[in-house]
């Protein structure tokens, strides 16, 4: 083990001194000098004397810049390199061992990663895919494509956070679910701010399958982020620090035969003890990264596609906690489809922000939309059009059906009109199911929540037998809830 930190050590040194000398943006301003010359070079308006004027100026500063580059360059191989060769005079480590790890090619590969990302990072702007430089693209393309690698490096993860992680537990995990749309976000955030629970955030992108190893790396070159309005363009404001629904991420590394190229099939007897028990290590490093002082702190999730696996969840951890909002089915459905309508746009026009919502396991809408297939209703569907509102009514009913048939007991359904009518009397109640110590933080909350206002749905192109069975579903979904 100590082999493997002091060539930690060497990468992780390699960076800070970079960062601190400010050779990335030394770089750019390379690149930057050497566009604009060209330009001078092509620029048929400028005569021959302006040229050499012009381009004996950039060439100064390229020199200043690549000795710069140089000099920051060997200071950031050889620092770190002369710490651990004392280490070694002194007999704390062998320079030889810490080469043999430093030098092997999984280790390359890894340190290669993290230093590109880390290095990079601190260019972001918002935690938006649509405002990612080409750089903080081609990083998460990278970690996109290593999550089975990242797999097998959380097992590394383990055993260096073991001591903190022992203090953490998994237990009484809440999992907040639904089909998008109907607040899981705005209970998610609720519970986010409470002490005792610890969520997924925006911080965790893109390493996320090992995020105390990512948080380690990156947190030299953190930014706070601004507040700013998400993509979907409802009112929430988001930054870095936001809660996130990421977990996902988990079920796709290790049940890639339930995501079909149009549809996501539900879990039903399925199970995988490896899978389990990397869910509950990964619970305590959330909550390790957002709880560091509290051994109490509990796990608390938004994930849209768990109502494809409730009794699975309640299985793997018997004393979960599951909240399912829902709303009055004619505006949630309407709902639904502008937000399908509004991510095709998106994804049209940015390949990118598809590609990153499909990696992170967002398949509510857009050219990423895959439905859960409830009982096989998805051949059988009366409404093939996708962009169609009699679509999203029924794949309404098919969820919470489902939900209700099969899971009902398991289930904590929230009425998310009635929340935002009453939100102080809701967080209550909302309290009193996720078994909360202290529900203060919650109930300051309720000041901030604000319904959205009822809209006006043309419902003629939905067949009535539609209608009425959504009325029925709505109903019985009263009947039951929590609030």
């Amino acid at each position: 083990m100590i082999p493997w930190i002091g060539a930690v050590f060497l990468v992780v040194g390699f960076v800070i001194v970079i960062w601190l000398l400010g050779l990335v943006e030394r770089s750019r301003q390379v690149m930057a000098t050497a566009r604009r010359s060209l330009g001078v070079i092509r620029d048929s308006s400028l005569s021959d004397d302006a040229k050499e004027v012009a381009l004996r100026k950039d060439a100064i500063q390229l020199f200043g810049l690549f000795f710069i580059l140089a000099t920051g360059g060997a200071a950031a191989v050889f620092l770190p390199m002369g710490l651990v060769w004392l280490g070694d005079l002194v007999g704390w480590i062998s320079l030889d061992s810490v080469f043999q790890v430093a030098l092997s090619p999984v280790f390359l590969i890894v340190s290669g990663i993290f230093a590109v990302a880390a290095l990079f990072w601190g260019s972001r702007r918002t935690p938006e895919a649509s405002d990612y430089s080409a750089l903080d693209r081609l990083v998460h393309r990278v970690a996109f494509g290593t999550y089975a690698a990242q797999v097998s490096l959380a097992d590394l993860e383990d055993q260096v956070f073991a001591k903190r992680l022992a203090r953490c537990s998994s237990d009484r995990p809440v999992f907040i679910t639904a089909l998008p749309r109907a607040g899981t976000t705005l209970l998610l955030e609720c519970c986010a701010k409470m002490p005792e629970f610890a969520s997924h955030c925006y911080r965790d992108m893109p390493f996320v399958l090992i995020p105390c190893l990512w948080s380690w790396f990156s947190s030299a070159f953190r930014k706070s982020g601004e507040l700013r309005e998400r993509t979907h363009g409802d009112g929430m404001l988001i930054n870095f620090d936001s809660p996130e629904a990421l977990e996902e991420v988990l079920w796709k590394s290790f049940w890639r035969r339930h995501y079909l190229r149009d549809r996501i099939v539900p879990w039903q007897n399925d199970d995988n003890d490896e899978f389990n028990n990397f869910f509950r290590s990964h619970m305590r490093k959330i909550i390790l990264l957002r709880r560091p002082d509290t051994s109490t702190a509990r796990y608390v999730s938004k994930n849209n596609l768990n109502i494809a696996r409730a009794t699975m969840l309640r299985r793997i951890f018997p004393n979960s906690i599951i909240v399912v909002p829902f709303r009055h089915p004619v505006q949630h459905a309407a709902s639904l489809l502008q937000q399908h309508r509004n991510f095709l746009r998106i994804h049209q026009e940015d390949h990118f922000a598809c590609e990153y919502m499909r990696a992170i396991g967002h398949y509510d809408f857009g050219k990423n939309l895959c439905p859960v297939d409830f009982d096989g209703w998805f051949d059988r569907r009366e409404s093939q059009d996708l962009e169609s509102l009699a679509f999203w009514l029924e794949y309404w009913v098919v969820s919470y059906r489902h939900l209700l048939s099969e899971n009902a007991e398991l289930l904590n359904f929230f009425c998310y009109e009635e929340l935002c009518d009453s939100p102080e009397r809701g967080l209550k109640v909302l309290a009193e199911t996720i078994d909360s110590r202290d529900p203060g933080p919650l109930l300051a909350a309720a000041a901030d929540i604000r319904g959205p206002r009822p809209r006006e749905v043309d419902t003629e192109t939905v067949p009535e037998p539609l209608l009425q069975e959504a009325d029925d579903v709505y109903a019985r979904l009263k009947d039951v809830a929590r609030y």
